[in-house]
Order: structure tokens, then sequence, then C-alpha cells
């Protein structure tokens, strides 16, 4: 491998749990291993992210010092990014939301990502396999809008061969 180990420790009560993590050279990301304690934090965060401290540490039967530990820990891995809200998108005057998948030139999926998210309504991009290289989903307050979204700037990039939209009829969430 061509990175190298990072050996982090982290103190629960009485025992010793060892946390390896790896850091390669090319991409500086720590990824860290997680234990039943850590899971269950980041699964009520994301049930609450508003939830206290105390709270989270009550729900985890934990101390509250061993919580911030591992919040702090869990945000310094990149593990927890960032808090967030839920939002109501049809609320917020957003009631079209579509998937557009794309085929694009093999050179360009390392540039293209960047500039798709500029444009708007675009909440989120992937890269994937199988028949379409690229998939993104867009939220807009009519079809006008997708579809100058769509035909006039998606189309208008030259590293885009094809496209296909799919509308989302209703959406589920855990």
């Amino acid at each position: 491998m061509n990175g190298h180990f990072i050996y982090m420790h982290l103190q629960i009560q009485d025992s010793l749990v060892t946390i390896w993590a790896v850091v390669t050279k090319t991409s500086h990301k720590t990824v860290a291993l997680l234990d039943d304690v850590d899971t269950r934090l980041v699964g009520l965060l994301r049930d609450d992210a508003r939830k206290s401290v105390s709270d989270l540490a009550d729900a985890a039967n934990i101390s509250r010092a061993n919580a911030y530990q591992r919040l702090a820990r869990l945000k310094a891995s990149g593990a927890i990014r960032r808090f967030t809200v839920d939002v109501d998108h049809r609320a917020l005057g957003h009631s079209i939301t579509a998937f557009v998948f794309m085929d694009i030139d093999q050179h360009a999926w390392r540039t293209i990502a960047d500039r798709l998210m500029k444009l708007p309504g675009v909440e989120y991009v992937a890269l994937t396999t199988g028949t379409f290289d690229l998939m993104m989903l867009v939220r807009a307050a009519d079809m006008e809008t997708l579809r100058d979204v769509v035909l006039e700037r998606l189309q208008s990039m030259s590293e885009v061969r094809s496209t296909q939209t799919s509308f989302v009829l209703e959406e589920f969430e855990r």
C-alpha cells in the first residue's frame, strides 16, 4: 500500500479501544473504524442533529465527556462532515424533482462535477457505473426551470454526450 498507518486510541471507561486508520498519500482522507457507540451516536444525530450532547450521552449510555470526545473525533476524522437541516422541498417551492443521468466524454469526469453542482437546483451529483457515467438530482419550481437546466445549460456542455431524465413521483426517507 502507498499510504501509512496512523495509530489512534480512545480511552473508554476502564478498557482501551484501539482504532486503526489508513491515510493514503493521494487522498489524505482518514478512514476511521466506528464501534457500536460511535455508530449509535451517528444514528442519533441523523435522526435529530440538534440533540444536546447530554441527550446523546444518555441515549448512548456513556458519559457526557465521552460523548464530547467521540463527537470531536468523528468530526476531525471526517465521519461527521456537517450538521444540516431536513427541508420540505415542496414547501420551499420546488415541486419538480428529477434524476438526470448523463453519458459524458470519459476524460471529463474529474472536472465536470464542479460545474454541474453550480447549475440551478442541482442538489447531488454522483459518478456511476453501468449505462450512464453521472447522475444528478435536480429540484425545480416548475417544468420550465428544469427544461432550462437540462436542455439549455446541461446540453450546451461539450462533454455531455447524452442525458436521460427520470421524474421522482414520491420520495421515501429513512
